[in-house]
């Protein structure tokens, strides 16, 4: 699963356990545009970081203002993640050819334990930055 996948399932969860959905959000995904589910989900966002954060309405409001986008810049920088993102599937390429004395299914192993491991050093990562202190969940 890729990085932007997870980010959007792990944003979707969190917005998911924000609060019990009011009568007004009530309306079926499929009625609503893209643009008014984006709206929903940002500011169910907001309302969870205000709340999780404690934070007041004025500095709520100061998370809140979108910049313009410098399409240069945007174009650039899309431009060098797709590279990275080619760079990264010909390594894998390259590493499944070095494995070649493996057996498939060992090598789905491999790369299944591999997986295993970068997201448990993710997850370390994400814990430590919201100052759980690296500890793993469900642990002392």
């Amino acid at each position: 699963m890729s990085y932007g996948r997870l980010s959007l399932l792990g944003l979707l969860a969190l917005v998911g356990s924000a609060q019990p959905v009011r009568a007004q959000d009530s309306i079926p995904a499929q009625e609503m545009g893209t643009a008014e589910i984006r709206q929903r989900i940002e500011e169910r966002f907001s309302e969870r970081v205000k709340l999780e954060l404690g934070l007041d309405d004025a500095q709520t409001a100061k998370l809140r203002p979108g910049v313009a986008a410098n399409s240069d810049s945007v174009s650039r920088i899309v431009s060098q993640l797709l590279d990275l993102k080619v760079k990264y599937a010909e390594s894998y390429r390259e590493e499944n050819k070095q494995l070649g004395f493996l057996t498939p299914v060992q090598r789905a192993q491999y790369y299944s334990l591999r997986e295993r491991l970068l997201d448990a050093l993710k997850q370390a990562r994400q814990l430590r930055r919201a100052g759980g202190g690296g500890q793993r969940p469900g642990r002392p």
